[in-house]
């Protein structure tokens, strides 16, 4: 297991990290039997969220029954924004993963403006100073799906690591977040390196195009300027499988890596990769924004409530009343300049459900 610098929190994680956003849907035994395999594999690093259901008492659980609190690097994200229920989140955290100290502290999914400007104003991050200083937390990071809110938030010198989504269908961090990174000493935790879930045999196959989660995870780790990448596991045989890729060489030349990405590119239709060929639409509707979200919300469609709703509620903050997919005439001018040839039409009608949550 190779073994990597987390920015200026000096922390050494494991090139793979266990992602806890499923494991709220499984019993506590094998939430213990997974933990066991990937730490005995050596992973180092398990990542939870208050928003991830039961996976913080899960993992809480598991590692108690392991007595290995001391021997894990062990991070959680609060997504609410006001300060008493951030406060009352981070007391719940600490009870559910049985632990008096959290290694990383997330400000999770801040990417609105609005959130932003709440975040820094309302007491949350003097806060987090106030637990660092008495040794609850460790570090204070925070995780992003936007890159212009991301970049401010990395510039304010309050974080020391960001979660980023990475993957060979949104590569672009390569060119401005993750260098970004580097410049200022913050570890880079990748997210979603399977795109959600679609970077997988099963799904990629029912978009038209051939892909394995082994071959993702090492085009994320691939790239040394990433600190970890946290994919997340529910089966023992995720674990192992994240494990052969982590005990095998990461390296991936240009050319597996451009091979990769043209397979996917070529072959998917229905995943929006954030060009914004496809505007300015007649109608004003922010098409990459709304396709963003949405493919975000399939994801946790009917699998996790509380994301759903942080979608929608993100998704009123960022599409106005004016600009809504409902507005769609289904001109097809999105279409023809898409390079991917999305039936955006089709997916504007679809996108229009998450504005009910």
């Amino acid at each position: 297991m190779e073994y990597r610098r987390l920015g200026k929190t000096q922390l050494q994680v494991s090139a793979i990290a266990f992602g806890g956003i499923r494991l709220g849907n499984l019993d506590q035994e094998l939430v213990t039997q997974l933990v066991k395999q990937a730490y005995e594999g050596g992973i180092n690093y398990i990542d939870t969220a208050r928003g991830y259901g039961l996976s913080e008492v899960r993992l809480g659980e598991a590692i108690r029954q392991l007595g290995i609190r001391d021997k894990m690097i062990l991070s959680s994200k609060i997504i609410r924004r006001e300060l008493s229920q951030f406060q009352e989140d981070f007391a719940t955290t600490m009870r559910n993963l049985q632990t008096d100290y959290l290694d990383i502290l997330f400000v999770h999914d801040v990417s609105t403006r609005a959130n932003w400007d709440k975040v820094r104003t309302n007491g949350v991050l003097d806060y987090m100073r106030e637990l660092k200083d008495k040794g609850m937390i460790r570090h204070i990071c925070c995780s992003t799906h936007d890159a212009v809110i991301g970049e401010e938030m990395m510039r304010s010198g309050y974080f020391e690591a960001v979660m980023l989504a990475y993957n060979p269908i949104n590569p672009e961090l390569e060119e401005t977040l993750i260098p970004l990174a580097v410049e200022l000493d913050m570890g880079v935790i990748v997210m979603k390196p399977l795109g959600g879930g679609v970077l997988t045999p099963e799904k990629s196959a029912q978009m038209g195009f051939s892909v394995t989660a082994a071959e993702c995870l090492r085009f994320a780790a691939s790239n040394k300027q990433v600190s970890t990448v946290i994919p997340g596991m529910e089966k023992p045989e995720h674990v192992a499988e994240a494990l052969a890729v982590a005990s095998a060489p990461l390296e991936m030349s240009e050319e597996e890596r451009k091979e990769l990405m043209g397979r996917i590119s070529i072959r998917g239709r229905n995943y929006c990769r954030g060009c914004g060929y496809c505007l300015p639409c007649p109608k004003g509707i922010p098409i990459p924004t709304v396709l963003a979200l949405l493919g975000r919300w399939e994801v946790f469609n009917g699998n996790n409530w509380a994301q759903m709703h942080s979608i929608a509620t993100e998704y009123k903050e960022k599409v106005p009343d004016d600009q809504l997919p409902t507005n769609c005439v289904a001109c097809g001018a999105c279409v023809q300049r898409c390079p991917f040839n999305l039936p955006v039409p089709e997916l504007m009608k679809q996108a229009a459900n998450m504005r009910r949550y």
